[in-house]
């Protein structure tokens, strides 16, 4: 925290705080009786990594603005949040081919399911909690255990390794 700029926090909340908030705060009056508004957040909000105080804090708020708002807007809509873990997507296109493999690779092999997580696990999740009509001010951790998970192995973590 002491090393990262006090702007890509404000910049964090900014974009994926603010603009929920902002968007639940307007949106729900126009939302039929019985509708629900889904947020996301992530595992390190919950499981925070070293380096990740601004996602960390973010997802802490976030899921904090599910349960309250939960409460207050109840019974007429519902609101929860989905926790996604490690997720193969289009952000890691860029890195390496062998780098991006070995991160895949390390990570599935530190969780108990044994894979990282693909967008079709986050849309079947938040498609349950936007139509569950007995589910509110829940935070769903869809994250292949990350959250019971034994730390990836520092020694074979491509993430963790010092270029030469």
């Amino acid at each position: 925290m002491t090393e990262l700029p006090t702007a890509d926090t404000r910049s964090m909340m900014e974009t994926k705080f603010w603009s929920a908030y902002n968007a639940a705060k307007y949106i729900n009056p126009k939302l039929k009786e019985g509708g629900s508004i889904t947020f996301v957040s992530g595992v390190l909000g919950r499981r925070p990594g070293i380096n990740c105080c601004p996602l960390a804090v973010t997802n802490g708020a976030l899921e904090g603005l599910t349960r309250s708002l939960a409460l207050e807007l109840g019974p007429r809509l519902r609101v929860n949040c989905l926790s996604p873990g490690f997720c193969d997507t289009e952000r890691f296109d860029r890195m390496d081919s062998d780098r991006k493999a070995a991160m895949l690779a390390n990570t599935a092999d530190s969780l108990p399911l044994k894979r990282v997580g693909e967008p079709s696990d986050m849309g079947e999740a938040i498609h349950y909690l936007a139509t569950a009509k007995f589910v509110t001010g829940v935070v769903l951790d869809v994250d292949g255990g990350h959250s019971i998970r034994q730390y990836a192995n520092s020694q074979s973590d491509p993430m963790r390794k010092q270029s030469d």
